[in-house]
């Protein structure tokens, strides 16, 4: 049973990531965007009027972890871990501005 967040569109629940070499990029259909080094170090977001900056950090093999920053300060942060067969993801996301915490499962389309 799939449950979905009332007053959202699709589109704005639809992300693409692409990793190539020490850089990933994430891409979504209502314009986000960023192109970030995988060393945590801060890349520019485009297209959010509430996320200035994004910091990425490879952990292992399959986890990704985002920080996701205002003006330099920390909103919120999530991490997404890749099963080994590569379809699906569980992910865990920490809203630091409202005090709340989602889990969600990602499947590969």
């Amino acid at each position: 049973m799939s449950k979905s967040i009332e007053g959202i569109s699709d589109n704005a629940i639809v992300w693409t990531y692409k990793v190539s070499g020490n850089e990933v990029t994430m891409t979504n259909p209502t314009g986000q965007s960023y192109t970030a080094k995988l060393d945590g170090t801060d890349a520019p977001m485009k297209g959010d009027p509430g996320t200035t900056s994004v910091s990425v950090k490879m952990i292992g093999k399959s986890t990704i972890e985002e920080t996701d920053k205002r003006d330099g300060k920390v909103i919120g942060t999530w991490k997404m871990t890749v099963a080994t067969d590569g379809k699906i993801a569980k992910g865990t996301a920490v809203d630091t501005l409202a005090n709340r915490t989602t889990l969600f499962d990602v499947v590969r389309q």
